[in-house]
């Protein structure tokens, strides 16, 4: 007898509201102990501009003493416990994005006179009532008014949810997070999570991410304190009088903790936000950005990694080597003590601990000070900058041996030896010197224009032993395989292959030319997956093949063969016609080499995108001031239709076991949609039913595929000759029972879908 089954598969589509985001500045080096310096940059974009918005501006790592402030507040409201003016560490305030936008342009940073990093975190939201935004954490807070028990408070705050986070009792582990409590709570005597009511005395917080953490062993105002754990007792408190368990703070009004019975009907605040750093946080519908300035010239290292937004960045872990062949390896001088540490959301991570410090010799070095006599001078034409220095300095030093130069103020690193010529050593300087050129250098009585583009020091001339950092590369973690053979599955679709197909066939009657239909160089960069500098049929037919299931598109699904990280700089600056000049990056690595600058802030933006990833679903944007922001497009290959409706393309599945197999049918119907393509990821349980095969029945002779991925199955089919796919396609999967089975439940599911319309458009379909 047949059992017939239904599967009711439910499609969660998220519909995006493509846009809103904070934009933050490049990093700067500030100077020390200075006030009102600019630190301008930050922006919200894309949110409905008549809308009041919550901004927080926050310093989550700065020197003690740094603070921040807004020089125009116009239209702005500022939240419970702030005022608009004056210096801050932390400040939060509602507006609409223009006003809040205008107020970030005038922000100033003032700086101490310690050197370091100066964290500056902005976040923006829409304006929540009743919750206060913690910008040094990103948490938020409700507070609540109705008195309630210890231990109603902790069970009813941990029922309430915000921004897709489970709430819990405040926890009190800072005297910023202190303050932030009594400024923007109105009541006193407020519960907060910290109990001793296992063993008396011993305070434990018993809620949120800190729970079960010790920080009082005693009671007594100061007596067993934990070091390292934040304590805030009035005098003589805790002391448990009347059996008292529980702990507040503001108590009495004041800024300090008591403890109390249950019996108490206190005030409470609801916490939501489990992170530390803001830059962290996964709230829905809520947005922030940062940026680490520098205070002072101090030696930093710093990496932002986009990958687009439909990446997960934390998934990614990254370490930092020294090498002493970067091409084949090996890292033989790993830094001590370096471990893997995940991306934070915004795809950040700081590796200055990660430095290796120990320097080695490199060569020589010249200093070119001021002096007497023009020993040196430079010429600055076309781009290039060109250091002469009298031969007759060098004693017994070989000029070729010069690999780093220091020229007065306005110059200090490395150098290209050219040649030696009658009188002078001639070398190549990265860098216009503008210190030279424009009058600003402090040693400007000692340079001379000489016209034609040359300018003379008086200088003297010395020489040292050359000392520089090691070579230095960030290296990505291997990625879990099985998860990562997930994630190419969605990167390489049926909309790339068939917009591979039809920029090739659009390429003029000569096949000379460019098509219509890719907008950009890194999507010819990323369609070309031979790596033979041409785009051409044989890389749309192995991008077939790889759907197929007949050919691999990689050596191996392993980050090293399927990941490129390009320069942000350098990605701008692909296009169409220059793509094929940058095989450089074409060399799929999960490493990327770096060179330290000594003293600044060595700060690196780095693109990451995928061999096969032709619609750029998976890969960041260029830049609108890059270059393909004068190229004509017909269509933007990279949107996606996620909102699913009634004229939405349609499945249909059923499912059937008869004896040991199991039959699976879906049903395609593509309404009113001009469908050239589908795709649809059948997940199975590979421990009760093995993949026999699949049956297309369709009308015509489109490209069909079935790849076997071990947990689940790529099938689709794809037209490629002009001519639209049957529009009522049908697929029939058969499985082989593993073990008796009376019915289907939980054997199969859809994990995803795509259909592609004849513009290269990847669009959702509706299971019914």
């Amino acid at each position: 007898m047949k059992k017939l089954v239904f599967i009711f598969l439910i499609l969660l589509n998220s519909v995006l509201v493509l846009g809103q985001q904070v934009n933050s500045p490049d990093p700067k080096t500030f100077i020390q102990g200075t006030v009102s310096q600019d630190a301008s940059g930050f922006s919200l974009s894309g949110f409905n501009s008549t809308v009041t918005l919550l901004c927080a501006i926050g310093l989550p790592q700065a020197p003690t003493g740094t603070t921040f402030s807004l020089t125009t507040v116009s239209g702005l409201t500022p939240a419970s416990g702030y005022t608009m003016n004056g210096n801050k560490t932390r400040l939060a305030f509602t507006g609409t994005m223009a006003n809040i936008n205008a107020a970030l342009a005038t922000l100033k940073i003032n700086t101490t006179a310690t050197a370091g990093a100066i964290n500056i975190s902005v976040s923006a939201t829409v304006n929540p009532t009743g919750y206060f935004y913690n910008p040094t954490n990103g948490h938020f807070y409700r507070p609540i008014s109705t008195g309630a028990t210890y231990t109603n408070a902790r069970t009813l705050s941990s029922q309430q949810t915000f921004k897709g986070q489970q709430g819990y009792l405040v926890t009190i582990t800072s005297a910023d997070e202190d303050a932030f409590i009594f400024a923007n709570v109105p009541q006193a005597s407020i519960w907060f999570a910290l109990t001793d009511e296992a063993v008396e005395g011993q305070w434990r917080i018993d809620a949120g991410p800190e729970a079960g953490t010790l920080i009082k062993t005693a009671n007594g105002q100061l007596n067993g304190n934990v070091v390292g754990q934040y304590n805030n007792w009035a005098g003589g408190e805790p002391n448990n009088s009347g059996n008292e368990d529980y702990a507040v703070t503001k108590w009495g009004g004041g800024n300090q903790w008591n403890d109390l019975p249950n019996n108490f009907s206190c005030a409470y605040v609801v916490e939501f936000g489990t992170w530390t750093n803001p830059d962290d946080q996964t709230f829905t519908e809520f947005y922030s950005n940062s940026v680490t300035h520098s205070n002072g010239e101090t030696l930093r290292l710093q990496f932002t990694f986009d990958f687009g937004n439909n990446i997960d960045e934390t998934k990614f872990k990254t370490k930092m080597f020294t090498y002493t062949d970067y091409v084949s390896g090996p890292y033989n001088e790993a830094v001590t003590g370096t471990t893997y540490t995940s991306l934070n959301g915004l795809g950040k991570t700081d590796k200055t601990n990660d430095i290796d410090l120990v320097k080695i010799n490199s060569g020589q070095k010249a200093t070119i000070s001021t002096g007497q006599a023009e020993f040196s001078y430079v010429n600055i034409s076309n781009n290039t900058t060109t250091l002469y220095i009298d031969l007759s300095r060098f004693g017994g030093v070989d000029p070729s041996t010069i690999s780093n130069v220091s020229i007065l103020d306005a110059y200090n690193g490395p150098v290209t030896y050219q040649q030696t010529s009658t009188y002078w050593a001639h070398y190549i300087v990265p860098s216009a010197l503008t210190k030279i050129t424009n009058g600003t250098s402090s040693f400007n009585s000692s340079i001379r224009n000489a016209g034609n583009n040359n300018w003379a020091f008086m200088s003297n001339i010395s020489f040292s032993q050359n000392q520089i950092f090691k070579n230095h590369a960030i290296l990505f973690q291997s990625y879990n395989s099985s998860e990562l053979q997930t994630l190419l599955s969605q990167i390489v679709t049926i909309s790339d292959v068939y917009l591979a197909f039809k920029e090739f066939s659009d390429r003029g009657i000569f096949g000379n030319s460019n098509g219509q239909y890719f907008q950009s160089g890194i999507q010819f960069q990323n369609a070309d997956v031979n790596h033979d500098n041409v785009f051409d049929e044989t890389d749309c037919f192995k991008l077939l093949k790889y759907l197929q299931g007949t050919e691999n598109l990689w050596e191996s699904a392993a980050l090293p063969y399927v990941m490129k990280i390009v320069p942000k700089s350098t990605y701008d600056d692909i296009n169409k016609n220059n793509w094929n000049t940058f095989g450089a990056y074409e060399f799929l690595r999960s490493k990327y080499p770096i060179t330290l600058n000594d003293g600044v802030l060595n700060s690196h933006v780095l693109n990451v995108t995928w061999k096969g990833d032709v619609n750029l679903s998976h890969s960041p944007a260029q830049s609108a001031s890059g270059s393909i922001a004068n190229q004509s497009l017909s269509f933007s290959s990279v949107a996606m239709q996620n909102v699913v409706n009634s004229e939405s393309p349609t499945a249909y599945i059923v499912s059937q076991i008869s004896g040991d197999v199991l039959d699976v049918i879906i049903k395609f119907n593509s309404k009113s949609n001009p469908i050239v393509g589908t795709q649809f990821q059948v997940n199975y349980d590979n421990t009760r039913i093995k993949y026999v095969s699949t049956d297309f029945k369709i009308k015509g002779s489109p490209s069909n595929f079935d790849a076997n991925r071990g947990s689940f199955i790529n099938l689709g089919s794809l037209v490629t000759s002009g001519e639209l796919l049957d529009p009522l396609a049908e697929y029939r999967l058969t499985f082989k029972l593993k073990t008796n089975l009376s019915n289907s439940l939980g054997l199969i599911s859809i994990a995803s879908n795509e259909a592609v319309n004849q513009t290269g458009q990847s669009i959702k379909i509706r299971i019914e």
